[in-house]
Parts: structure tokens; C-alpha cells; sequence
């Protein structure tokens, strides 16, 4: 498999754009534990707090983010890497027009 995030990345925004959420989402893996998901987010709009029971890393595409977890904020910007162990809660707020790759291993 193979994937273009910029290509995702345009199709993306015009959706989150049109959206009232102001979010929009692609799923490009979903393999046995593995999903790995492609996120646009409006200026403005936050991933509200949850907990993935496997581990999850967030990478920032383009644009500005704050993630929360109990110990703190985290400012991200292009080209950062966020690694989240299993049963943390998180949240992402998108500072600016925000793109992401959320990878996350999902425990069965």
C-alpha cells in the first residue's frame, strides 16, 4: 500500500471546510491492530479528550496544534512528531488550519 498525504490532504480540507464540525477524516489503514488515519481540522476546532487503549503517534502535516494530556501541552507544528502511550488522554486543538496523520495501534 501506498498513499499521497498531500493528495488526501486537499480532498480533506475542502470537506472540513464544507463541515459545521469543521473537521474532516480518512481512515487509509485499518490492518489487524494498525489504523492509521488522515484528519483535517479548521482553525479553531478541538479533538476533544480520549483514550485509544493501544499506543498513538500524531503527526503534524501542516499547520499549528496544541495537544493536552495530563501532564501538560504540547505545541506542534509542521513536521513534529507527538508519541502517546496506551490509555493516555489527549486532546487536539487546531491552533491554525491543521492537517494530521494520527497513527494508533488498537488492542483487541
Amino acid at each position: 500500500m501506498s498513499f499521497r498525504p498531500r493528495v488526501e490532504a486537499e480532498r480533506l480540507r475542502a470537506q472540513a471546510a464544507a463541515s459545521r464540525a469543521g473537521r474532516a477524516a480518512k481512515t487509509l489503514v485499518k490492518d489487524g491492530p494498525l489504523r492509521i488515519t488522515q484528519v483535517a481540522l479548521r482553525k479553531g476546532v478541538t479533538l476533544q479528550t480520549h483514550r485509544v487503549e493501544g499506543p498513538v503517534s500524531v503527526q503534524v502535516l501542516r499547520g499549528r496544534c496544541a495537544v493536552t494530556t495530563d501532564s501538560g501541552e504540547i505545541a506542534a507544528v509542521a513536521g513534529d512528531l507527538i508519541a502517546i502511550d496506551a490509555g493516555v488522554a489527549h486532546a487536539v486543538r487546531a491552533v491554525t488550519d491543521l492537517d494530521l496523520l494520527i497513527t494508533a495501534a488498537v488492542c483487541a
